[in-house]
């Protein structure tokens, strides 16, 4: 009886240990602070403007992907509030919400956005108050009349590895640790059970 016990036991714990080993742990989407009004807007980003979304490239998919690898949205200038920013211009961002990144860039649509970093490495993200046009009626009431863009082309190209300097409430790196331990507690589990099971046997 202690020994069929034992091996359901086992069972479970090997399925449960593999299930655990495959499925990805559920990661919590970034958390922001109050999104600042339009005067802390404009004393703390780099640059803020409206345009459309010409092209979208993203991280070419591989075996391993980090939900910071960077998007580059390619914008088509309209009006700016602040900042040197060219006629065309790029925008970078994490892949996912998870690493604060703004999901919502599509092409052909327009947007209100607020962007930090460098003039020549413009980012956004999750939690800057980037929003769709049609949905930044108040925050271009608020901003009133801004100016042309510059007739240049800012676009700059980086490499597909580099990483953004995002802040993050809840990271990936602690989500690969806390499943990497998951994972160690129950193999370690199921080794002490098999002893047991194996020591049982041979008496």
């Amino acid at each position: 009886m202690w020994k069929r016990t034992t091996t359901v036991i086992l069972g479970f714990l090997l399925v449960f240990g593999m299930w655990v080993a495959v499925v990805p742990v559920t990661v919590h989407a970034c958390s922001c602070a109050q999104v600042p009004n339009i005067e802390d807007q404009l004393n703390r980003k780099t640059a803020i403007f409206t345009g459309k979304v010409v092209s979208l490239t993203k991280p070419v998919q591989g075996e391993i992907q980090s939900s910071a690898d960077p998007v580059e949205a390619q914008f088509e200038v309209k009006t700016v509030w602040k900042g040197e920013v060219g006629s065309q211009t790029a925008v970078y961002t994490a892949l996912s919400s998870v690493s604060c990144g703004y999901e919502g860039f599509e092409v052909n649509k327009e947007y209100i956005v607020y962007a930090y970093g460098g003039p020549d490495r413009l980012e956004t993200g999750f939690c800057e108050g980037t929003k769709t046009l049609t949905s930044a009626q108040n925050d271009l009431k608020a901003l009133g009349t801004g100016y042309e863009p510059a007739k240049i082309n800012a676009k700059i190209m980086i490499p597909q590895e580099a990483p953004l300097e995002l802040s993050t409430m809840d990271t990936e790196p602690d989500n690969r640790l806390a499943s990497n331990g998951i994972v160690l507690a129950i193999s370690l589990s199921l080794l002490i059970l098999l002893v047991i099971f194996i020591r049982r046997r041979a008496r």
